[in-house]
């Protein structure tokens, strides 16, 4: 095999190493643990379903761990119907989780 050869099929292999190995640690990383994907998914739908209403009553609130969802259930009268529909499919998943 010509140095040619050697340094095409070491540069494929550096480019897959690098474009592997990221990818796999973005998908582990992506699946908290203990989290389904059935509760991945309704998290994200909560986001796009509340985010006006969450720019509307929880702007100043900090995404820490369970004060979005406190400011949620405070506000959930105003709450949009399809933000509500989103808080309801997003506790089901995580009480499927828990059991």
């Amino acid at each position: 095999m010509g140095d040619i050869a050697r340094m095409k099929i070491g540069t494929c292999g550096a480019f897959l190493l690098f474009a592997v190995v990221p990818a796999v640690a973005l998908a582990q990383s992506a699946a908290a643990p203990g989290s389904s994907p059935e509760r991945a998914e309704a998290r994200q739908k909560l986001r796009t379903a509340c985010a006006a209403d969450i720019q509307k009553f929880c702007t100043n609130i900090e995404r820490a761990k369970g004060a979005m969802r406190a400011c949620l259930e405070q506000n959930q009268a105003s709450l949009t119907s399809e933000c509500n529909a989103a808080r309801a499919e997003r506790a089901a998943a995580r009480a499927k989780d828990k059991s």
